[in-house]
C-alpha cells in the first residue's frame, strides 16, 4: 500500500534532485574601493564645552590674547616702517658704492625682519585658532 490519497508514497530520506547546473549571474554587485584618509581623523569628544556666552571668562581671555597679539604686531610694524624709511633715505643719499651697498644690505635686513615678524605672528595666530577649535 504505497499509494495513498495524495499520490505515490516517497521515501522521506531521499531528497528531491535539483538541477545543479549554475550559470553566472548577469548582475554584478558593486564592490567599492576602500579609501583611507591621508592623515588621521581627529577624534572629537561627544561632550563639548559650552558656547562663549556660557563661559565669558574663556572668551575674555581669548580676546585679551588677541588684542595683545595685534598690539605687538602694530608695534613691530611701526618699528619696521622706521627702519625701512631710514634704509630708503640711506640709499638715496649714498655717494659711494660702498655706502649704496651698505644701504641695500640694510634694506635686505629689514625685509628679513619683516619675514620673521610675519612668521612669528602666523604661529601665534595658529595657536589662538587652535585654542578656539578652528584648526
Amino acid at each position: 500500500m504505497n499509494d495513498s490519497l495524495f499520490g505515490p508514497a516517497r521515501d522521506v530520506d531521499t531528497p528531491k534532485k535539483k538541477n545543479l547546473r549554475t550559470r553566472p549571474s548577469p548582475i554584478e554587485l558593486w564592490r567599492p574601493d576602500i579609501v583611507l584618509p591621508e592623515r588621521p581623523i581627529a577624534h572629537r569628544s561627544i561632550v563639548t564645552a559650552g558656547e562663549p556666552a556660557l563661559r565669558p571668562e574663556a572668551a575674555r581671555v581669548q580676546l585679551d590674547n588677541t588684542r595683545t597679539l595685534l598690539a605687538a604686531l602694530a608695534e613691530k610694524q611701526e618699528a619696521l616702517r622706521v627702519r625701512a624709511s631710514d634704509a630708503e633715505t640711506r640709499v638715496r643719499e649714498a655717494v659711494t658704492d660702498r655706502e649704496r651697498v651698505s644701504a641695500i644690505f640694510e634694506t635686505y635686513r629689514v625685509e628679513s625682519a619683516l619675514d620673521d615678524v610675519l612668521t612669528g605672528t602666523m604661529k601665534q595666530l595658529a595657536s589662538l585658532m587652535k585654542d578656539r577649535g578652528l584648526r
